[in-house]
């Protein structure tokens, strides 16, 4: 049996089809204008859960990125801050070595002028600041202003004696330690005499680390107990002279002053002084002004070891942004040239099925009684 075919079916069914034809223009139209694949999640609910774990993961390397770049600045002027310490020993050193010990009075007026200027500049290299930070106090001091920070804020000061304070703490009492109790008495705060420093632990840990990748802490500058602080041997001392003890870098340069100015005093032997340094003393505090240059060398060798993995870090991520980037494309980004293509086919139809539909809805009951 033949059903009958009545004109509003026709029209019912060209305009049905011509709204799925024309629904299908829309959605390509959309992906060309907004260059993406689907523009609902319920498009396609997997691919944009996908592409949304993408995204949050780029944001993530975006901000650690950040992150290690802000930490190569820091580590940047720390190690500067430290090779201007290094290269003022070296100046010392080069003209200690250059009067070949036979130093006349004017002579030693002369290099005690020089050492003493010099010894003025190392305190202020350990005073670096980085903005309004300083580098080698970390973060329980003030910064330095548009008028510069007043005496009294910074890290390392000198007290009325002359010795180096570090956030008000004599580094002096730490000269002359064995490496085991200068060890101990940073860890426990309490001094070989049984002084107690409790502050001595939080001054030594007090450093600006940065988060440089997801569980990855990275010390962007250093402690100034240990900056100052070096491992050499206490030829002064008439027991053992080859007992490897702490010394601090300050206090090794104002025994150079001073034996240069008449006004050495043994450090083993207070009573012996003040007076002129004997050569052979001399030669034993160029060997400790050798130490504290090795020292400060080691120091400006581990900077260099951060910035590499910094580097190797900083490379890491910009190849795994390039890999989460593809992921994000993949699940999100239309194929331009695909997309134009099937927009004209789609087009094309659209316009073929508005053509045939015109011709056959136009005959009305008029046309077929003529």
């Amino acid at each position: 049996m033949v059903s009958r075919v009545t004109n509003s079916m026709l029209r019912n069914t060209l305009l049905s089809n011509l709204n799925n034809n024309l629904g299908r223009v829309d959605r390509l139209q959309n992906q060309l204008s907004s260059g993406r694949q689907w523009a609902h999640i319920s498009d396609n609910p997997s691919a944009l859960v996908f592409g949304q774990a993408a995204r949050n993961r780029l944001s993530r390397i975006d901000h650690f990125q950040q992150s290690i770049g802000s930490a190569k600045d820091w580590l940047t002027q720390t190690e500067s801050g430290v090779m201007e310490m290094q290269r003022t020993l070296g100046y010392i050193y080069e003209e200690m070595v250059s009067s070949g010990g036979t130093m006349t009075p004017s002579d030693k007026v002369n290099i005690s002028r020089f050492v003493g200027q010099m010894r003025t500049h190392f305190l202020d290299s350990l005073n670096t600041t980085f903005g309004d930070r300083f580098v080698f106090s970390g973060f329980n001091t003030p910064g330095d202003f548009a008028g510069g920070a007043p005496a009294e804020t910074r890290p390392f000061t000198l007290d009325d004696d002359g010795n180096l304070l570090f956030n008000g703490f004599n580094l002096s009492q730490l000269d002359n330690l064995t490496a085991a109790e200068y060890e101990y008495a940073m860890e426990n705060g309490v001094l070989p005499d049984g002084t107690v420093v409790p502050e001595l632990s939080f001054l030594r840990g007090n450093i600006i680390e940065f988060e440089v990748g997801p569980g990855i802490m990275m010390p962007v500058t250093m402690n100034g107990i240990d900056l100052v602080m070096f491992r050499t041997q206490d030829p002064f001392d008439a027991d053992d002279p080859n007992q490897p003890v702490m010394r601090n870098v300050f206090s090794m340069l104002t025994d150079v002053y001073n034996g240069l100015t008449g006004n050495w005093i043994n450090p083993n032997d207070p009573s012996d002084g003040p007076r002129p340094i004997r050569t052979d003393e001399m030669t034993l505090l160029i060997g400790q002004i050798q130490d504290a240059q090795n020292h400060l060398l080691a120091r400006t060798a581990e900077v260099g070891g951060r910035q590499r993995r910094l580097e190797l870090i900083d490379a890491r991520f910009d190849a795994d942004w390039l890999n989460y980037r593809e992921m994000q494309s993949n699940a999100e980004d239309a194929d331009i040239a695909e997309v134009i293509m099937n927009l004209r086919m789609a087009e094309t139809v659209y316009q073929a099925a508005l053509s045939a539909g015109a011709r056959i809805i136009q005959p009305t009951l008029m046309d077929f009684l003529r």
